[in-house]
């Protein structure tokens, strides 16, 4: 598994677009359907954008350089031409990287040659005289020769030299969906089983237990029972426990234990009962709060008032309306 996840990270950093489908396989390979159905949308989007920019970038240098078709135009961008088609290179360079200082003489001149390597090719070339003054942009030279050399080979091509990369609307979209579904593959790949994860291995059982297990666990007397019967003697306990909440003595975090119960409903409860007085019984709690008769069901058999408290104890108690926890 930790190679599988090494793999599509480094897929990821590689291929950007390529992160969609390696979230997809996880997806169904983790039985994470939605995951793998987003991954798939944001791989499509990717796609549609992508080629929408092809096509509108097309259509752009059709028009600006004056050609029928697309097919019929070579556009090289900076040394492009060195990376697509090395045979008409003619920036590579025998010298170390970085800047190198030469002074030639030509016609009984002296001239500086100012050049800076990087990767085997010129990054800049400059001739310049003794006064200072650039007298020719040899890297400049040689991409128009390059150029030269290829349409000389290619004579039904218009070939052009751009500086700048144009990019239509949609290209400007793309990154931003790219970068997003990289997000949602990473969280993919990170995504683990909210459940309890029960694994079976060497015929054992491997159990991640709750606290109320753990506590159980540490009691001797319970020290020999099966792992079933504690997560069940727990749920047991635990219902017992909430069965004897006393609504006028309970706090917003006992009130919240209950299932039917939210713990912002839980802050208005004890508020209500704060502001307004005790309940006078488990009626007058109901009627105060607007409890739905849905919901009253739900919580009689885990609510009681330990005694009735007087009408003079409780301000306002059956007019006053609470917060409705019925939602």
């Amino acid at each position: 598994m930790k190679k599988l996840k090494l793999v599509a990270i480094i897929a990821i950093s590689i291929v950007p677009v390529f992160n969609s489908i390696v979230a997809i396989g996880y997806g169904v390979f983790i039985k994470k359907f939605s995951a793998a159905i987003y991954a798939a949308l944001f791989l499509i989007a990717s796609v549609v954008l992508l080629e929408l920019d092809s096509y509108e970038t097309n259509q752009h240098l059709v028009k600006t350089h004056e050609v029928e078709r697309i097919e019929d135009l070579e556009v090289f961008y900076f040394d492009d031409i060195s990376i697509r088609f090395p045979q008409y290179s003619l920036t590579t360079t025998q010298l170390s990287d970085g800047y190198h200082e030469e002074v030639k003489l030509n016609e009984g001149k002296k001239f500086v040659h100012k050049i800076t390597a990087l990767g085997g090719k010129f990054k800049s070339y400059s001739i310049i005289d003794q006064q200072g003054n650039l007298v020719e942009d040899r890297l400049k030279k040689l991409h128009q020769q390059q150029l030269k050399n290829y349409e000389k080979d290619h004579p039904n091509k218009k070939v052009v030299f751009q500086d700048i990369v144009y990019r239509s609307y949609y290209g400007t979209i793309a990154p931003f969906i790219i970068i997003i579904s990289m997000i949602h593959c990473f969280f993919t790949l990170r995504r683990r089983k909210e459940d309890e994860v029960v694994t079976t291995s060497n015929n054992s059982l491997s159990i991640e237990p709750s606290k109320e297990v753990e506590m159980i666990v540490e009691n001797e007397v319970n020290a020999n029972l099966e792992v079933e019967e504690l997560i069940q003697k727990s749920e047991n306990d635990l219902n017992v426990e909430l069965k004897l909440l006393d609504v006028n003595k309970a706090n917003d975090v006992q009130f919240a234990q209950l299932k039917a119960i939210s713990k912002i409903q839980a802050v208005y409860l004890v508020k209500e009962r704060d502001e307004n007085g005790k309940y006078i019984n488990l009626s007058n709690f109901f009627d105060r709060n607007s409890v739905s008769e849905k919901l009253q069901n739900e919580l009689k058999e885990f609510l009681f008032v330990e005694k009735n408290i007087t009408d003079d104890n409780a301000s306002d108690s059956n007019e006053r309306r609470g917060r409705v926890l019925d939602f």
